[in-house]
């Protein structure tokens, strides 16, 4: 009874397989992120579900659930990116809806949704699905593509690795099932407790002078470790096993996958000759069998011809089902435990992708977590300079900054500057005995190392060093590799949207921010300034006479002209402080902890520099200045002052300098 329940226990595990869902809270930290990083209003995810060709609505951020409901071209939408793999873009949302009738246009109206943006989700060529952001204003064209692309890469691949801890839920739960059966076979789950007690048992059962385990791997046909007992000895040992898999008893047990006996070994066919006068003259073997596969092969020998009886043998195959059970039952429950580790390592990397796109604190906390896991003595990466083809240490958990200094030579110095060059992964076992590896760390005894690719392309290389000789198994190599191309890819998704945030706060002609940056930089200067109780000043910069200027010599002299004189200012202001191009031929200066004599005098430095300039028609420099907090303590109304201030000096003919303006009445 008690072991029919536990079948039935592991049966319902494997229904409820199925029942598992993704955690919630990844798609809302998708839904509400995707939205404060392209600046959306709302959003919604879709996901593909397991075996499914429909999209399904899985999270939304700031939709109501009456439109979620009734949004069936929403769906159409993200089902044509999906297909399309790309961005879709509509700019007018009403107009798709048009004939759908009132109940939606009035939902439409209700959200305050006026355009939306289709992202498709791409992992390893396939979409599994699509995130519909949504604004309440009309968009004409969406610049923020890439960026867009990027958080899709990395929500896809979040979601993918969070499948994978799912997998691993289910893995718990069926082992769970495995463990209750390995209980009724078995009292122990230490393999070499395991083996000691079928061994004795073997040899109480049947009257041999020696019993061995062969333990095999099936798919391989190879012997993975062997074990022997005989007769008249207080204990089990390891042996070197003298038999093959291609000959004699195994071959025969391993063809026919049943007990085979030897009565005469003279005359078994797949005996040598020169062997078939030594040894015992009656063998028998017994298949250790576990879900259709042979985990092992009990041997039993005799010094007397036909020794062993049908009730021997028939006990024998009895012990050897509930023991292929207990010993198959340990591998798996090692199996899971290493999967276990390595699906926590997966989801951890994910979940890094989606925490943060720092590039270093992305690098930081992938190494520290590969490091707490096996106990390496060093994990660290290393990306190449291309101009100069050397490698530089740019994370480490141990190399000092004196260390990060070196650069290696790719192709000459050191086992990473030869994977640098073959762009193929390298295993040390013994650094001692290597030609490659150069002394680092003093307690190093073996090293693998990897190439960090995007296609072909090599960006780095991801070097672990272990204190054990020989000390990476074949299992972790391989883990390491596939976790090298995923932080190859992370590293390269890091860097790809540093880069795209650098460019989406900077003004491509003057190279100087732009008015997104201004909002970021004068939101932290107010909250610094109310904090320390400290003041600065704005200043509104606007050129004269540039149009007459762009109208006589043309657009591309006027660039030319935009981009000398900004860099003219640049150079007069400090270093603290802050220079924007706020649009057209309109710049913003914010100098930090600096009063009204000081601004003066910066504003008056750069409106002669400008005026001492060369240019004709003359371009000269009229500039508006407010304070913090004298004049206002919000940034609209403070920008909206200076800005006055710069009209009355152009409406009194330019090249000069005006403080905050006041209305009449007020002066």
């Amino acid at each position: 009874m008690r072991r029919k329940s536990v079948y039935e226990g592991l049966l319902k595990y494997t229904r409820n397989l199925r029942k598992v869902r993704i955690p919630n809270r990844i798609y809302d930290t998708i839904t509400k992120n995707i939205c404060a990083l392209l600046k959306a209003d709302a959003s919604i995810l879709f996901i593909y579900g397991e075996g499914a060709k429909k999209l399904k609505v899985v999270s939304s951020y700031n939709i109501s659930r009456s439109y979620r409901n009734l949004a069936e071209e929403d769906v159409k939408i993200a089902n044509l990116s999906c297909e399309r793999k790309r961005v879709k873009v509509v700019k007018d949302v009403k107009q798709i809806y048009r004939k759908s009738g009132k109940t939606v246009i009035q939902l439409l109206k209700a959200q305050q949704i006026a355009s939306v943006v289709s992202i498709p989700m791409v992992v390893d060529g396939k979409s599994i699905g699509a995130i519909n952001v949504y604004y309440s204003s009309p968009i004409q064209t969406f610049a923020d593509r890439e960026t867009a692309h990027i958080f899709a890469e990395i929500a896809g691949q979040t979601i993918a690795h969070a499948r994978a801890t799912d997998e691993l839920i289910d893995k718990k739960r069926t082992m769970k099932g495995i463990n209750d059966i390995g209980k009724v076979t078995s009292s122990s789950f230490s393999i070499d407790e395991l083996v000691q007690n079928l061994l004795l048992a073997a040899a109480n059962l049947a009257k041999a002078v020696s019993v061995k385990l062969l333990l095999l791997d099936d798919e391989h046909r190879i012997i993975v470790d062997a074990y022997e007992y005989k007769k008249g000895s207080t204990k089990i040992q390891r042996c070197i096993p003298a038999e093959k898999l291609d000959e004699g008893l195994p071959f025969e047990v391993l063809n026919t996958r049943k007990v085979a006996t030897i009565s005469n070994r003279g005359r078994l066919p797949h005996v040598k000759k020169k062997q078939k006068s030594k040894g015992p003259l009656s063998a028998a073997g017994i298949p250790l069998m576990a879900r259709g596969k042979i985990v092992g092969i009990l041997i039993l020998e005799s010094h007397t011809r036909a020794s062993f009886s049908k009730s021997e043998i028939d006990n024998l195959k009895l012990l050897a089902n509930q023991s292929a059970i207990a010993i198959d039952n340990v591998a798996l429950n090692k199996k899971v435990k290493r999967e276990a580790k390595e699906t926590a390592l997966l989801y951890d990397v994910s979940q890094s992708l989606i925490s943060t796109l720092d590039f270093e604190q992305l690098l930081r906390n992938i190494l520290q977590r590969l490091k707490d896991t096996f106990n390496f003595l060093n994990v660290s990466v290393l990306l190449i300079d291309e101009e100069k083809q050397v490698l530089y240490t740019h994370a480490s958990l141990v190399y000092s900054p004196e260390d990060r200094e070196l650069r290696l030579r790719i192709g000459k110095d050191g086992i990473t500057g030869h994977v640098a060059k073959t762009k193929r992964m390298y295993h040390c076992q013994d650094v001692t005995k290597d030609p490659y590896y150069v002394t680092g760390i003093e307690n190093t005894r073996s090293e693998v190392c990897f190439p960090l690719l995007i296609g072909d392309r090599l960006i780095g290389v991801l070097d672990v060093e272990s204190s054990v000789e020989d000390g990476f198994s074949q299992d972790v190599i391989l883990l390491l590799s596939s976790l090298s191309a995923q932080i190859a890819i992370a590293i390269d998704n890091a860097r790809l949207y540093a880069e795209t945030k650098k460019l989406s706060l900077t003004d491509p002609l003057t190279s100087l921010s732009n008015r997104r940056s201004y909002q970021l930089f004068v939101d932290a200067e107010i909250r610094r300034a109310e904090r320390y109780r400290r003041t600065f000043v704005v200043m509104m910069i606007d050129f004269d006479n540039f149009k007459n200027y762009n109208d006589r010599y043309g657009h591309t002299a006027g660039d030319i002209v935009l981009q000398k004189l900004s860099k003219i200012m640049k150079d007069i202001i400090r270093d603290v402080d802050f220079l924007c191009r706020y649009g057209g031929d309109e710049f913003v200066a914010i100098l930090p902890e600096t009063d009204a004599s000081f601004a003066l005098d910066v504003a008056e430095r750069m409106r002669k520099k400008i005026a001492a300039q060369r240019i004709q028609p003359k371009i000269t420099l009229s500039i508006g200045i407010a304070s913090f907090p004298h004049d206002a303590r919000e940034k609209s109304k403070l920008i909206d002052l200076a800005d006055q201030a710069c009209y009355e000096a152009k409406q009194r003919g330019g090249n000069r300098v005006i403080f905050t303006f006041k209305p009449k009445e007020e002066r």
